[in-house]
């Protein structure tokens, strides 16, 4: 059987998406879809934290603010009366005035462990319909963690560009991003069997670059919806390379007076590590192509509606030469059982997740340039839950899921070699990526408080157990996670936001040879604990244009371990200022 090159077979495919596209453009023309941004209080400024543990938090807002219908009558008859009112005046009505928006915002900040942090977002209007967008940030940090031993300074820079246009009948897109980091293998433990002179020849640094291009387009009439293409090149300093393509094209059309969606998808990747862990002369390769079709129908009736569909994809190895055919549910159902105060849902969700060398490197920084990159079949992710709201100012949200994974990735610890020579990162100074099949029982809450118009509130907190097929433990995954968030509008200048992320207790494996401490080679189950990072941030308004901040993080644990051996930054204070402005 001849083989067919998986750059041909994607070529095929970009030329038939692209030509399907521009024959849908000639045929109508139409309009892009743009978010709906609703403001529920004046815009204060904030920046981004520097050297902390990401954790993005999931809010779903099931409360809109709306005005009840009010009926009332008017019953008219004479009154007979001598009474002759004073002439009086209208009450003045105390307003807010609204805050001026402008195009273009920028931001500096410094702190201790030298940390600095810097945001600009502009925006340029080039004619009456296209306009580009420029946003540029930085963190970086000199490091100084009391129990590093290696060097554990950072630094990471982003800049994307976007030009948008609107046409008669249709919108489009494009940008270009590039982003370099720096991150340091300074996990290296002090107990290791090195001489002084060993410790300060390891090099821990581990560099990354990414530069993307896309587009997008959107059309408002016709069968063809909407198309996205983005293009990802990562690499590293250690000769890691990875090119990543994923198109989207949508199509909706009406049959029997009834929506339907088909949308497709191709999704391409391919890389290359120069060599496996403990072994220089395995080069690493892989290349994935995965092509899926989801047709799904909308159907609305009274208070239920549901949205009923099936993804089918087809994935190609091009490295071992095997292809697999994969189907997945796309199920959802809402039923409103008391209006917005109390509905139901549930659903059937999965999907072929394309793991990528850039997606595991933005999660963990710390991973080696040898790792395994296959995708994740996630079979099925069975959810049931409520939502709605208690009152016009307390919404909530359940949610109880079962998710069956096959081949999910998990970040575990890389073994220390023993035998010389060793790379940077064999230091027992980073992680690998094991694959397990796991059935995991979440149960997740959400509640959100708008005590007034100046105080918000949000709290979700998730609970999952893990049953694996391989490990022994769902590696670096916690049982626990909680997030408190609130922001509050103390006065017209002042302003104050807080934060606080809990993460419960996760475990770690690895191999390690010590002969000369441990007595050969083990296996052993590190255990990290909980911890609670707790931030706090307060700035004042001087003007419309400029404001002052102070923020602090990590107030609550000192320097706990997100990663095994990595201890962060404990108490950190920054302080700057944000400056809006138009050209």
């Amino acid at each position: 059987m001849q083989r067919i090159s998986l750059s041909k077979v994607f070529l095929y495919i970009s030329v038939l998406l692209f030509t399907t596209s521009v024959f849908s453009q000639d045929k109508e023309e139409a309009d892009i879809n743009t978010e709906r941004l609703i403001i529920v209080k004046p815009y204060s400024p904030t920046v981004s934290d520097a050297f902390k543990v990401k954790q993005t938090p999931t809010l779903n807002d099931s409360t809109a603010q709306k005005k009840k219908e009010v009926s009332y009558d008017i019953f008219s008859f004479p009154v007979a009366s001598t009474f002759t009112p004073a002439k009086g005046r209208a009450a003045g009505v105390t307003t807010k005035s609204k805050p001026k928006l402008f195009n273009n915002y920028v931001a500096l900040g410094f702190g201790n462990y030298s940390n600095v942090m810097a945001e600009f977002y502009g925006g340029l209007q080039v004619n009456r319909n296209q306009e580009l967008g420029i946003a540029l940030t930085h963190n970086s940090s000199q490091g100084g963690i009391d129990n590093a031993t290696l060097d554990d300074k950072y630094y990471d820079t982003g800049l994307n560009l976007d030009y948008n246009g609107e046409a008669r009948t249709f919108t489009w897109g494009a940008e270009a991003g590039f982003q370099h980091q720096v991150f340091n293998w300074y996990g290296t433990p002090n107990f290791l069997p090195l001489s002084d002179q060993e410790y300060s020849n390891i090099d821990p640094q581990h560099s990354f670059y990414a530069v993307a291009l896309g587009g997008n387009i959107d059309v408002e009439r016709g069968v063809f919806d909407k198309a996205k293409i983005n293009y990802r090149r990562f690499g590293d300093n250690f000769s890691s390379g990875e090119n990543h393509v994923v198109i989207l094209p949508e199509f909706e059309f009406a049959v029997s007076n009834q929506l339907i969606n088909l949308d497709f998808s191709a999704d391409y990747v391919n890389g290359k590590f120069d060599q496996g862990f403990g072994n220089p002369e395995a080069e690493m390769n892989y290349s994935y192509f995965n092509l899926g079709a989801h047709p799904s129908l909308k159907y609305t009736e009274g208070p239920l509606s549901l949205d009923a569909g099936v993804e089918v994809v087809y994935s190609m190895d091009g490295e071992n030469d095997e292809n697999k055919f994969f189907v997945y549910p796309k199920i959802h159902a809402d039923y409103q059982v008391a209006g917005e105060y109390f509905s139901v849902y549930a659903g059937a969700d999965g999907g072929l997740q394309q793991n990528t060398y850039y997606n595991f490197a933005q999660k963990n920084p710390f991973v080696s340039p040898t790792l395994a990159i296959t995708p994740t079949d996630k079979q099925y992710d069975i959810y049931i839950g409520g939502k709605g709201k208690f009152t016009e100012s307390i919404s909530y949200n359940v949610k109880a899921s079962y998710i069956s994974e096959q081949s999910k990735a998990l970040f575990k610890h890389n073994s220390y070699l023993a035998v010389a020579p060793r790379e940077d990162y064999e230091y027992f100074n980073s992680f690998g990526i094991s694959y397990d099949n796991i059935n995991t029982l979440k149960l997740f809450g959400e509640l959100q408080l708008a005590v007034n118009e100046d105080l918000n509130l949000r709290l979700n907190a998730s609970f999952a157990t893990y049953d694996n097929k391989y490990e022994k433990e769902a590696w670096n995954l916690p049982q626990v996670k909680a997030i408190l968030m609130a922001d509050y509008q103390i006065s017209e200048q002042w302003f104050a936001g807080a934060s606080l992320y809990f993460v419960g207790e996760r475990k770690d494996s690895y191999n390690y040879n010590l002969s000369s401490i441990a007595g050969g080679q083990n296996q052993h189950v590190e255990e990290l604990g909980a911890f609670l990072d707790a931030n706090l941030r307060v700035g004042y308004k001087l003007n419309d244009q400029l404001s002052f901040f102070i923020r602090g993080n990590n107030l609550a644990e000192g320097n706990y371990q997100r990663w095994m051996g990595y201890s962060v930054q404990s108490l950190q204070v920054m302080g700057g200022a944000s400056y809006q402005f138009d050209w």
